[in-house]
This record gives C-alpha cells, sequence and structure tokens, in this order.
C-alpha cells in the first residue's frame, strides 16, 4: 500500500516502481530519399511526453538515442554517429547488422527501396509491388537484433503525402496501415515507421504503424515550433515519432551552395546546430537521424564540429522506444474506482526515472 498526499498531484518521480516499469516496458521491441517537399503547418503547442524508456542489451550502444545519418558507411559506425538508414540487399543485411552491433549502432532497414520498385505504369503506389520488395527478406531471421536494440525500425516508406512521388496521386492511410500489418506478419515484433508529414497522418486509428518522421527544414520556420507541432500530432495519432534535418538540401539563404541542388542550400553550421538543438529539446524522439550522408559535407571542420556537439546531446537524451504502443494516450493505465494512474519511465543521465501521474483522486490521501 502507497499512501499519496493528493497535493503531490502530477509528476512525482519513484525509483522504487523500476521493477514494475520494466515488467510494463521492456527492452527495444522495438530508402533513399527524404525529400525537402513539405510544406510547414500551423504552429500548435505541446511539449510532449516521452515515450516509454528502452533498455539497448549491447553494452556497445552509449546511450540515449540514436544519432546519425542515411547511408552512414560502416566505417563510421560508433563514432560521432551510431544511428542510420540503411538501403542494404538481403544478401547483406546480416553482415552489416552485426557490424552495427558490434559498435553499439542502432539501424533501420528500407526493404523496398526506391518507389519505383513499387509503382503502378501510371506512377500510383502498388501494394503488391511493395510486398513482392519485402519478401526478398522474408527467410532472414532479425530476431537477435531486434531483441538487442541493433535494428530498431522497418522503413516501410518516404512521403505518402506527395504526389508528385506517386502519378498525382496520394498513398492512402489505409494502405500505409496495411504495410506495417505485412511487415509485422513477419516479423511481428519489428517496429514500422514511415515518414510522412504528421498532419496528413491524422485521422486515423493505426494498429501496426508505430512511428512517423519529422524532418526539418530552414523554410519551416522556427525548429522549436515545428517539432512541439510535429509531437503533437504524432501524439494524436497514437505514433512515436524519428526526428532529423535535411542538412543537404534544407538551408536558407545564408546556407552553403554545392553540396545537392543547384536551386537549394545546405544548412551551414550555425543552422544546423539551431535546428539540431531544437529538436533534441524536445523529451519525445526516439531517434535523431538526418538526410544524408555526403563526404564532403560532413568533413568540414564547423559542420563536423556541430554534429560532435549534437551526437553528446543526443547521447544525454531520455532514451524512448520508437514502437507506437508505448506512446498511445493514457487512458489505459491501472485504475480504481475513479483514480487513474499511468506510469511513464525513462532513462536520463544513464539513470532510471519513473513518473507516476494521476488523476481523479476526492480526498487528501489515496492508497
Amino acid at each position: 500500500m502507497i499512501h499519496m498526499p493528493k497535493s503531490a498531484g502530477r509528476g512525482v518521480r519513484f525509483r522504487a516502481l523500476l521493477v514494475i516499469v520494466a515488467t510494463l516496458f521492456g527492452g527495444c521491441d522495438a530508402a533513399e530519399r527524404l525529400s525537402p517537399s513539405d510544406q510547414p503547418g500551423a504552429g500548435v503547442t505541446d511539449a510532449g511526453t516521452p515515450p516509454a524508456a528502452v533498455s539497448f542489451a549491447t553494452t556497445a550502444f552509449r546511450g540515449g538515442i540514436p544519432f546519425g545519418v542515411f547511408h552512414l558507411p560502416v566505417e563510421q559506425y560508433g563514432t560521432i554517429y551510431n544511428g542510420s538508414l540503411s538501403n542494404i540487399q538481403p544478401s547483406d543485411v546480416l553482415s552489416s547488422l552485426e557490424a552495427a552491433r558490434r559498435s553499439g549502432t542502432r539501424i533501420m532497414l528500407s526493404m523496398a527501396g526506391s518507389e519505383s520498385n513499387f509503382q503502378n505504369s501510371d506512377g500510383s503506389f502498388s501494394l503488391a509491388m511493395w510486398k513482392q520488395r519485402i519478401d526478398r527478406f522474408r527467410g532472414i531471421d532479425f530476431s537477435s537484433y531486434i531483441q538487442d536494440g541493433t535494428l530498431i525500425g522497418h522503413f516501410i516508406m518516404d512521403e505518402p503525402h506527395d504526389r508528385t512521388n506517386w502519378g498525382g496521386t496520394l498513398v492512402s492511410l489505409s494502405d500505409i496501415d496495411a504495410m506495417a500489418r505485412y511487415s509485422k506478419s513477419i516479423w511481428p515484433s519489428l517496429t514500422t515507421i514511415i515518414r510522412g508529414k504528421t498532419d496528413y497522418l491524422l485521422g486515423y486509428s493505426y494498429k501496426y504503424l508505430d512511428a512517423t518522421w519529422a524532418q526539418y527544414v530552414s523554410s519551416f520556420g522556427s525548429a522549436s515550433d515545428y517539432i512541439t507541432k510535429s509531437v503533437r500530432e504524432a501524439k494524436a495519432s497514437g505514433l512515436a515519432l524519428v526526428v532529423g534535418v535535411n542538412q543537404l538540401n534544407g538551408g536558407g539563404s545564408g546556407g552553403l551552395v554545392g553540396f545537392y541542388s543547384p536551386d537549394k542550400n545546405a544548412m551551414s553550421a550555425k543552422e544546423l546546430e539551431a535546428a539540431g538543438n531544437a529538436l533534441l529539446a524536445n523529451p519525445y524522439p526516439c531517434a535523431f537521424i538526418s538526410w544524408k550522408y555526403d563526404q564532403a559535407y560532413m568533413a568540414r571542420a564547423d559542420i563536423k564540429a556541430v554534429m560532435g556537439r549534437l551526437s553528446e546531446k543526443a547521447r544525454l537524451h531520455g532514451s524512448s522506444s520508437c514502437r507506437g504502443a508505448a506512446v498511445a494516450p493514457p487512458t489505459s493505465g491501472f485504475t480504481s474506482g475513479s483514480l487513474l494512474l499511468t506510469l511513464i519511465g525513462r532513462v536520463k543521465d544513464n539513470r532510471y526515472q519513473t513518473t507516476l501521474n494521476w488523476s481523479g483522486a476526492t480526498t487528501a490521501t489515496v492508497d
């Protein structure tokens, strides 16, 4: 029996409940292109509550959340960068995951590859063709890499909201969840992640999709407003949230020229640091992975210095799972009469913390 004064309200931390939280949340069960075509949406205000804490089993992982870029070369695994999204052929995937495991790097897999592999003749999305691409990996046992946190997600698609990618049409929300369902029919414990605008994904009750991806570009305006909006909309959809920046195409007028598009700038060191700091200041994201690796850009002394500082912030960020079930609205906590209790676990500064929230108390103390 725990006596809790009503005046304590929300946010009291009980480290004695760590065993309970560990039982509830467990461990981390947890494409080539992320283009800058998103447009900023209306701002909202909600700092967000982080998803449940996750414990990475391999000791090489340095803590916090994975930090890195698309297509990170294997030789850079586990240095400044310990996270990547990789488009790997089935024949090479296990050796790549083993290299990631040894270095403490967290990998998302893009199994379907470029959208050209699963488009109808008119450019529209083909679920049947997408499934054929996924079936190439069907016989591969990912279980140990999922269990120890090396494989943190299956990246099922990029930009379902962009008509220009799909022959003038949109990929429906039901098709998105159908893709996630197909993935889980093969690898039930592998999280499913899509890079779709958070406001586009609103209004559907996802049963199989776990997380979405917020990729910031300077034209969106305030990075703080952008992450606040993204967190609120991801939570409204019951989804975890991966964040990152479009470092090669997302710079403003003061950005760097000559790295990817002749008509768009890469982020300057100042832009990159400001955006990264804003995204990492929010406790909700489960990973920070940006588009994309470029040797010349990332070898610049000013960019490399910023990446080192952001990497450290990611290491100190509260660790959380990208599994959507862990971030559902707190309507299914423990109930006793009219009292609702919700436990939220996290890791901060390499220490486990548990927050017990409750509402509905009608007396000064409750049992």
